[in-house]
């Protein structure tokens, strides 16, 4: 038996690999009299080729070929060519062999931001008119139970337009959840509608209830993971000076400023005007990279979306990251103190 086709790093190379193993399919004795491909041989390309994406990623990643961030972006590319195959298939299978009229599958939270830990859940929206047609639900809801078939764990919302716009006003979680939306698949046209609509109605909403609701956010999660950074198991996600506050920090500049990156904010020529200094700019990038380096160690260790850096996980980690001891340093405290700095500067920028 042949071994696997290595799977590239670039996504567009990648994702012709799994649209040829579904040409196939098509060609090849598993296919129906009307050439379409049984659902069956069709997860079993699909699942293979998770798997080998998963693979990819994780030995770039132990090979120390990339560090946490670009791990999370390359995971998310290469998931953009599944995703958006998937629902090409969705759709030749429930919508009598095209794209359902007038639907949108877009990417939300981590997702949408262009990254995913090795054990995140993959966020969607799906953006119908304003009568969804029964096509419409019918790809929907096949897409959604093929990802659980997959053995993905998903985050959905199926709404409209009007329907984002009204739950976003209400809501500062759901605007925060469209604020990160990235079009995936499907009808372009009726994501730019969304997107257009949904930043005139940002700016007509103002900043200030906004941020008084990030704030506030924040403040609950501080009290529910700890108000101090320096718990001795620090949760690296949702914890003081973890993963989070820098989020919560680029979600208040990108729903102010319109930027994209921290980066933007110490361009004296951006929209913000410098609020940040290029020292700052390159600090919080290095913690940002610390913490999704550690977070990938520690989902792989633990085998699961373990967010927690327990006692018993922390010279493991540790060790993977290659703290040593230093003298009379131990690996694990030379590694924790690092968290703690790093939880420190965080918390002091934001």
């Amino acid at each position: 038996m042949l071994p696997p086709t290595p799977l590239p790093s670039d996504p567009a190379e990648a994702t012709a690999q799994l649209r040829s193993a579904l040409i196939n399919l098509i060609q090849g004795p598993t296919s129906g009299d009307d050439g379409a491909i049984p659902r069956e041989a069709a997860l079993g390309a699909f699942r293979r080729h998770l798997g080998r994406i998963q693979a990819h990623v994780r030995d770039q990643f132990e090979q120390g070929l990339l560090l946490g961030l670009k791990a999370a972006r390359l995971q998310s590319n290469l998931m953009d060519g599944l995703m958006a195959e998937l629902f090409a298939y969705a759709g030749a299978t429930e919508a009598g062999g095209g794209e359902a009229l007038r639907l949108s599958m877009a990417a939300t939270g981590g997702y949408g931001r262009g990254v995913l830990a090795p054990f995140s859940d993959i966020d969607l929206l799906f953006i119908t008119a304003d009568v969804a047609a029964p096509a419409d639900l019918r790809v929907i809801e096949f897409t959604l139970y093929f990802l659980w078939d997959l053995g993905l764990k998903v985050g959905h919302a199926t709404r409209s337009v009007a329907d984002c716009l009204v739950q976003a006003r209400g809501d500062a979680t759901v605007r925060t959840s469209l604020l990160d939306a990235r079009p995936l698949a499907g009808d372009r046209a009726l994501f730019d509608e969304f997107a257009v609509s949904f930043k005139a109605a940002c700016r007509e909403a103002g900043a200030a209830g906004y941020l008084t609701a990030k704030r506030a956010e924040r403040d609950v999660r501080h009290r529910r993971f700890g108000d101090s950074p320096f718990v001795v198991e620090p949760n690296i996600k949702e914890g003081r000076g973890a993963l989070r506050d820098l989020q919560t920090m680029y979600w208040i500049a990108r729903y102010i400023f319109g930027t994209t990156s921290l980066a933007e904010l110490a361009d004296p020529a951006g929209p913000s005007g410098g609020i940040i200094t290029q020292h700052e700019a390159r600090l919080a990038l290095r913690s940002w990279d610390f913490l999704w380096t550690l977070r990938f160690h520690l989902h792989y260790v633990a085998g699961r979306a373990e967010e927690r850096l327990t006692f018993d996980l922390q010279p493991v980690v540790g060790a993977r990251m290659g703290y040593t001891r230093h003298g009379r340093q131990d690996g694990v405290e030379r590694f924790m103190r690092h968290y703690f700095l790093t939880a420190r500067e965080v918390i002091r920028l934001t």
